[in-house]
């Protein structure tokens, strides 16, 4: 009985050691480097999971609130330093709340493991006047083990200003 009981104690304490938590995942913006207002870009974006403890990633959710008139038009992943076979997620854009949206589909663990992670595309027409400068990202864990399972951040992005051209500034390009 006392064995039983030590047994019991030590895998009480060894579940924290083991539980799953996605705190060091992230989303890095890769290109472009500078936007400017009115014009559609490829936004391409790195997701890293870094777990340090097993944890699947099952969702992804990149948000463009740059202001009304945002558009995101199409996305894709890249499948890089991924397993083969994965991911197998259901991508979705919603235009009118600028997101993409990866999710997992398949019923499993989720689809970037602690070790991985992948390359995005989002193709996204900014307004023609930018409110935000900021893209935020979420990555939803498999939620198993302790807390987090919720991972969300902020990418800033540079908005160059675009040149008031005016009738005599064109011609004046022609002389």
């Amino acid at each position: 009985m006392r064995v039983l009981a030590i047994a019991l104690l030590v895998l009480a304490l060894a579940v924290p050691v083991a539980a799953r938590d996605i705190g060091n995942a992230t989303v890095t913006l890769l290109s472009p480097t500078m936007v400017s207002p009115g014009n559609t870009y490829m936004f391409v974006f790195f997701v890293q999971n870094a777990s340090p403890d097993a944890e699947w990633i099952t969702n992804v959710e990149i948000h463009f609130p740059f202001g009304a008139g945002t558009f995101a038009n199409q996305a894709t992943m890249g499948y890089t330093f991924i397993a083969t076979g994965r991911p197998s997620w259901t991508m979705t854009v919603a235009p009118t709340v600028p997101t993409a949206i990866w999710a997992d589909n398949n019923g499993g663990y989720g689809e970037i493991y602690s070790t991985e992670g992948t390359d995005v595309w989002v193709d996204v027409t900014l307004p023609a006047v930018i409110t935000s400068t900021q893209i935020q990202w979420e990555l939803w864990g498999d939620l198993f083990g302790s807390e987090p399972h919720y991972a969300t951040g902020f990418i800033d992005v540079i908005v160059t200003a675009v040149e008031q051209q005016t009738w005599s500034a064109i011609k004046s390009l022609y002389r």
